[in-house]
């Protein structure tokens, strides 16, 4: 059986257990994949932050999670078809200000590239969210030397296994679902998958992904496990009995408090 091995800088995982990310940069306290909050991350001390990457129709890499702006700002439209120059005008967090009653904020989308330089210690966890972006993405995080603290990953097989192709798997990355249900389905018939981490649902339409038995093959195969999105207090005390290496929250200073005084 063919083996591929793939030698890359674990620094990403450093830091204390388990780690805490901020699900883009806490969406339950300030406006997803913003400068705000990036702002709020860096300010509160959290050493990474998971976001959500898009590509404008000029070619710009900037922090977004859907396709269109319609969710969370006051327009409509898709991202496809707006340069970067019209997108940095738009209120990013807009419709987060008005549930808050916040009528006079406002923030803005923020490039990867700037992001990656906002905080030079911050480690970003970077979701693809769209096809026929990855050779700008490793263009930009080579270019920054910010390889040790990226970790890519993707819910698509086909955009992940692009952007390892691309990098030469020089970048670490964490399953997509194809990896998690090996992990989950074929434990003892499947080693040595070519990522570093898994990252798993709490649960999923239903069903219960992770689990002290997942945590158990990641440990074995030396893989981090950070479950997602933990809001709660008691589904994180259930990811910290199981073993989790991280979790990934709308609530960081809630489960920061909570660990700090159970610790």
């Amino acid at each position: 059986m063919l083996q591929v091995v793939f030698l890359v800088n674990l620094e990403y995982f450093h830091g204390n257990k388990p780690l805490i990310i901020p699900h883009r940069g806490g969406s339950h306290l300030v406006p997803e994949n913003t400068k705000h909050g990036l702002e709020f991350t860096t300010k509160e001390g959290f050493t990474h932050f998971e976001t959500d990457l898009r590509m404008s129709k000029d070619g710009e890499i900037f922090l977004h999670h859907d396709d269109s702006f319609d969710r969370t700002t006051e327009i409509s439209g898709k991202v496809r078809d707006f340069n970067w120059h019209d997108i940095s005008k738009i209120n990013a967090g807009y419709k987060f200000y008005k549930r808050k009653g916040l009528h006079d904020m406002k923030t803005n989308f923020i490039r990867l590239v700037d992001a990656l330089e906002f905080n030079k210690d911050m480690k970003f966890n970077l979701d693809l969210k769209q096809s026929g972006m990855a050779k700008q993405i490793a263009e930009i995080i080579f270019s920054l030397k910010a390889e040790k603290r990226v970790l890519v990953s993707s819910f698509s097989p086909r955009r992940l296994d692009e952007f390892l192709k691309v990098t030469k798997g020089k970048i670490l990355s964490s399953g997509t679902f194809r990896e998690n249900a090996i992990a989950k389905f074929l434990p003892n018939k499947v080693r040595n998958l070519k990522v570093q981490a898994l990252q798993a649902p709490y649960n999923w339409k239903g069903f219960q992904i992770h689990s002290k038995k997942l945590s158990d093959y990641c440990l074995l195969n030396n893989l981090q496990l950070h479950v997602w999105t933990i809001n709660t207090v008691e589904k994180f005390q259930h990811c910290l009995d199981i073993g989790c290496d991280g979790v990934i929250t709308d609530e960081p200073i809630l489960l920061r408090d909570y660990l700090s005084s159970n610790t």
